[in-house]
């Protein structure tokens, strides 16, 4: 707010926790941070507190888009009285009860300009994944043009099937890509699992159920990036090819090809705008013949969660087609 040409200040410091630790949901959060630092006086400080993993990635995605102090939650006191003192933090928290609001018909950035800002993100540029920040070397021994496959999954309707993902694997070697795989077995998110238990969630693939002579075509680099050297890996692809996870909306901060499949939700609440586009170099993938997909971004109700399929067989991830894959990178120019 200003008067007489001055800007009202009622604190020099904001501070953003972004305590839930899942990649895809702190990508969504980054476009409120930017909106912020871009609209808000320097002389207010702007802290962020994330997981300690996500520090490195976190101050590299923000730096070009000014000055933000970038810390471990472990730095961050979660009792109020140890608060006392401090200047001003934290004025937001990017977490809300379920009456308070519900993330079923809301696309996530918007979800963050709420409860992170108190305000809502006025055009689709404004909602833009932050793409600025440069790209360090292409991986060592991927020489040639390669497609990056993110395997693995924290719930049974975000798994990339095996038999979606070979015709499309195949696909991309007889094209003269490599396949490369990637994902971690170990999770570092914690999530309410019932009966007030919060445990690490699990992660899972199928890589095992892929033929042993098309696994050897692939060069499988799970487990071997840090979130920095995975940003560069997917920057440099020739494209990002999987289902809704951390990994694509990872790809969204490049300006790499994506095409990004949905089970439980559709792409006007899950799209990735950059540039002020949500169809920048990217295509939705969704389930073929299937009336319940797309559940989450219909569903009337509040208090379901998500991970958890109604009809408890997770169809949506069956009923992916490799065929929409491989049109998707043949529309893109692959």
């Amino acid at each position: 707010m200003y008067r007489d040409g001055k800007q009202i200040l009622t604190s020099h410091v904001h501070s953003f926790i972004l305590n839930h630790g899942a990649l895809g949901d702190v990508i969504c959060s980054l476009p409120a941070l930017v909106h912020a630092r871009q609209t808000v006086s320097d002389l207010m400080a702007m802290k962020v507190y994330c997981p300690p993993w996500q520090v490195d990635l976190l101050k590299h995605l923000l730096d070009p888009y000014g000055k933000f102090f970038v810390h471990p939650i472990t730095e961050f006191p979660l009792e109020k009285a140890k608060r006392e003192g401090w200047d001003g933090g934290p004025n937001s928290l990017n977490a809300a009860t379920h009456n308070t609001h519900t993330r079923n018909r809301v696309h996530m950035v918007d979800y963050a300009f709420a409860f992170l800002t108190d305000s809502r993100p006025e055009s689709m540029l404004q909602r833009s994944y932050p793409t600025k920040a440069p790209l360090g070397p292409r991986y060592p021994l991927l020489d040639e043009p390669y497609i990056v496959f993110p395997v693995g999954a924290t719930s049974d309707n975000k798994l990339f099937k095996a038999h979606v993902m070979a015709p499309v694997i195949e696909w991309a070697a007889a094209q003269g890509y490599t396949p490369v795989l990637v994902g971690t077995k170990t999770s570092h998110t914690h999530a309410e699992m019932g009966d007030n238990k919060v445990e690490k969630l699990v992660i899972r693939d199928e890589v095992d159920k892929l033929p042993p002579e098309l696994l050897a075509q692939c060069a499988d680099l799970r487990e071997k990036t840090t979130l920095l050297e995975l940003r560069d890996l997917l920057g440099h692809a020739e494209a990002v090819v999987g289902v809704d996870g951390g990994t694509l909306h990872l790809a969204g901060t490049t300006d790499t090809n994506i095409i990004y499949a949905m089970g439980t939700t559709l792409p006007k609440h899950r799209y990735i705008a950059r540039n002020g586009n949500p169809n920048h170099k990217i295509r939705y993938v969704g389930p073929r013949n299937l009336e319940c997909a797309g559940c989450q971004s219909n569903w009337p109700m509040t208090r379901w969660d998500f991970r958890f399929c109604a009809y408890e067989d997770n169809k949506c991830m069956d009923q992916l087609h490799h065929d929409d894959f491989i049109n998707g990178l043949k529309e893109l120019g692959l």
